[in-house]
């Protein structure tokens, strides 16, 4: 509307109006929301990290001091210890140069150049690194056919563990590490081989290798997943997966993936059975409330981001409400986890916990309570769940080994969603199983700080040998 139309319409009089000032004023509200919900990232809502726009300029919000903070810088940031690589003994370096210098640097009188020099002080060391050009070693068995004396021949047969395939365990879980761990594509798996390893490779057989890799890996996924019941707390979390769904749960010292067809409570019962025993930390997603009646953790990572949502479309919106209600819950969010932190470091007890934090859990009930019946629509629907939920809010103050977050759940699943982003996920059942059983065990490696390549090699050892699989519990 341009000035002569807005002055047309003053001339009109009060009722056309004011008619037209609550259309506009309709309108504008709901773009603030339909704005409010296209600005929506993972530091605002439940969407991962993952799915951020990276071109976004995310600014930092207002410090608790109140002062506006800059930017982060990229790197390591003020107070970060650092790493750095150190230097290997020399008695297991490969090769040792040694440099003397050749003449005094005072008076220019020439100095030894070996051992007998007047050494002061231990050398300077410098090391580098190299990789020589790789070549692939070849073994050929030769299985001999011997004529007896009876006119009769007879031929050696090669071991199982030998014909089972032309190439040997280390590179079959090479090929298996750069699938699951650095989502290397088949075909940049083939040139891989034919370029840094001087192997000659079809990509059927890169395929072929992975599945016999999978089957190598079959009794250890199933020791961990009989063993997820008696879990005492698990974490879990889900991803799309194509038109699959990829869910891990998260143990005490393992992880464990699972590709459903399905979102449902239907994989839970797949994966626990009928009832589980333990304390589930999740998100709200309506399958694991179906299926668990037992103890939860509802993740405070996924309520911090719920609280700054509303605070936005509170904003948006001029809602007072809305505003208070995402403040007040993020402000006590905060002391909660301070005197978590607390603990965590061994400055309190868990008795102490408890005592500490119980005027925060009442606050934050009655700040749930107050807030049950507010005009808000988004602040009412999320005050009247975790009121619901209230006693599943601090279950991590209560029991040992229950964290206030799923983060261990999202870390763990992230290099999935990174993997799914270059793949694009599995379209056949036999793809499916091979991704699961692949981010099982790497995950659990890394988990427990262990070599994922070195374990890969140990499983399909065992497997081509017809020995017993190694474990990972």
């Amino acid at each position: 509307m341009d000035r002569r139309g807005a002055e047309r319409l003053y001339d009109s009089g009060k009722e056309p109006t004011v008619a037209k000032l609550l259309i506009y004023d309709a309108e504008n509200t709901r773009l603030k929301k339909k704005i409010t919900q296209l600005e929506k990232n993972s530091t605002n809502s439940s969407k991962p990290p993952s799915s951020d726009n990276p071109c976004d300029k995310k600014e930092k919000s207002k410090s608790e001091n109140g002062n506006d903070s800059r930017k982060r810088r990229a790197g390591g940031q003020p107070g970060h210890k650092g790493t750095k690589r150190h230097l290997i003994p020399v008695e297991e370096v490969n090769d040792v140069v040694h440099y003397y210098p050749k003449q005094c640097g005072c008076c220019g009188k020439e100095l030894p150049q070996d051992e007998t020099a007047n050494e002061v002080c231990e050398p300077f060391r410098w090391q580098v690194a190299e990789i020589e050009p790789i070549k692939p070693m070849i073994t050929e068995h030769q299985a001999h056919t011997i004529l007896c004396e009876c006119g009769f021949k007879t031929s050696a047969s090669l071991p199982k563990e030998v014909v089972k395939s032309n190439f040997g365990p280390r590179l079959s879980s090479i090929i298996a590490y750069l699938a699951a761990v650095l989502h290397v594509s088949r075909r940049g798996t083939q040139e891989f081989c034919q370029t840094l390893l001087n192997i000659n490779i079809a990509l059927g057989s890169v395929q072929n290798l992975l599945e016999d890799t999978s089957a190598a890996l079959d009794p250890i996924d199933t020791q961990l997943r009989d063993a997820l019941p008696e879990e005492p707390v698990i974490h879990s979390d889900e991803t799309g997966w194509r038109d699959r769904w990829l869910w891990i749960f998260v143990g005490s010292v393992f992880i464990y993936f699972q590709v459903a067809k399905s979102r449902s409570s239907k994989v839970l019962v797949d994966v626990f059975g009928k009832v589980y025993n333990g304390i589930l930390c999740v998100d709200r997603w309506g399958a694991y409330t179906k299926y668990h009646k037992g103890l939860f953790q509802i993740c405070w990572a996924h309520l911090k981001r719920d609280f700054r949502g509303i605070l936005k479309v509170g904003e948006a919106t001029e809602s007072r409400d809305a505003i208070l209600f995402a403040e007040t819950m993020e402000k006590l969010r905060k002391k909660l986890m301070a005197i978590w932190y607390r603990y965590k470091k061994g400055e309190i007890s868990r008795a102490e916990l408890i005592k500490k934090s119980r005027p925060i859990r009442n606050a934050i009930k009655g700040s749930l309570k107050e807030h049950a019946d507010s005009e808000e629509r988004c602040v009412r629907i999320l005050a009247n769940k975790l009121l619901k939920r209230s006693k599943d809010l601090f279950t991590f103050i209560f029991y040992n080994g229950v964290e206030p977050t799923n983060n261990i759940a999202e870390r763990g699943i992230r290099p999935a969603v990174q993997w799914r982003k270059i793949c694009f996920g599995n379209r056949s059942d036999k793809g499916a199983v091979l991704t699961s059983r692949l981010l099982t065990v790497t995950r659990t490696c890394w988990l427990q700080k262990r070599n994922s390549l070195e374990f890969l090699v140990e499983a399909v050892t065992a497997h081509r040998s017809c020995k017993k699989a190694p474990s990972l519990i």
